[in-house]
């Protein structure tokens, strides 16, 4: 069987701005929310198996690009959340829906969409988007309010030669009780995709304050867990991860600017390092990285890279581009 992560979108929550002329929203390449699909092949090349991970804006679109998945081939078997801001949600209804229809119009048996996310995304998820999430979906949540750092037990999927691991990451934006929004419910997970050739690891949608991963501590009972984190997270051949600013300012942000990235690259050394949830309105007009398109962003990260001898190579992937794990 052959297994292949396939990007489905790389932009932050907005996308193309109203009114703005930057030059990333005057760019006419297709966008959509930061998303990717591991899809895996059989023998005979036929499509037999699809997780996607995310359904923010535009994503369907992007699905229905990809050849695996045309008119007939288009399966979804499980959809995994990070958390369930609507950049990452918000096409749910109609992806859902639409994958109701299509088997219907197929002949096929209608099966319900296996769904994994951390409880408190579900509960959310309960809240604001109660058809689909009650009609269509087959629920498998995590049951647990641990703080970053945590290992989580693997996603039970049943595919034979894939593993994917939840890895407990803060995105102060999302931690919170769909019922107290005073109160801390930790809700936001990256992913650790492994099979036997490879390791992806998909990071993205946590905040400047997950220190963890370049420091993790293991005298405090808590975050005994964390250096067991770290090296789950370490060595991947392939880190999707979160850039949604150039400078951080020094102010707290619930995205890791390049900064971040730049020390999270050094602490867990991919060979490759995509860069994903980009921006070109972090910042102010006249900073760096406002207006930003992604051939900018990746131009940008790639001198800094090579300046400071970061691991492996940085770049920016496009929507369909396909990576065989």
């Amino acid at each position: 069987m052959k297994h292949m992560i396939i990007v489905n979108g790389l932009e932050a929550p907005l996308l193309r701005q109203f009114g703005c002329d930057c030059d990333r929203c005057n760019d006419s390449a297709p966008q959509a929310n930061t998303s990717v699909s591991l899809i895996s092949l059989g023998d005979d090349g036929e499509t037999a198996h699809h997780i996607l991970f995310d359904v923010g804006a535009g994503v369907t679109d992007s699905l229905r690009r990809i050849p695996y998945l045309a008119g007939v081939k288009a399966r979804l078997d499980w959809l995994v959340l990070t958390h369930w801001h609507p950049d990452h949600a918000n096409d749910m209804n109609r992806l859902l829906v639409s994958y109701r229809l299509s088997q219907q119009r197929w002949g096929k048996k209608e099966t319900a969409v296996s769904l994994y996310c951390r409880t408190g995304t579900a509960d959310w998820l309960q809240a604001e988007k109660p058809y689909p999430y009650n009609n269509f979906l087959q629920h498998h949540l995590s049951d647990e309010n641990n703080r970053s750092g945590t290992v989580l037990p693997p996603v039970p999927i049943p595919l034979d030669g894939v593993t994917v691991t939840p890895v407990t990451v803060t995105h102060y934006g999302a931690d919170r009780c769909v019922d107290d929004k005073t109160q801390t419910c930790y809700s936001c997970a990256a992913y650790v995709v492994e099979t036997a050739l490879t390791k992806t690891i998909l990071l993205w949608d946590l905040d400047s304050e997950n220190e963890w991963i370049v420091n993790p501590q293991t005298d405090v009972p808590q975050m005994s867990g964390e250096k067991t984190a770290v090296a789950l997270l370490s060595n991947a051949d392939f880190l999707f991860i979160d850039t949604s600013n150039w400078l951080s300012g020094g102010k707290r942000r619930t995205h890791p600017c390049f900064d971040n990235v730049q020390r999270y690259a050094r602490a867990l050394n991919p060979r490759e390092t995509l860069l994903m949830h980009l921006s070109g309105h972090g910042s102010e007009r006249g900073n760096a990285g406002w207006g930003w398109p992604n051939a900018k962003w990746q131009t940008e990260a790639q001198k800094i890279w090579a300046a400071e001898k970061l691991p492996g190579i940085v770049r920016v992937p496009f929507i369909g581009e396909e990576f065989e794990i």
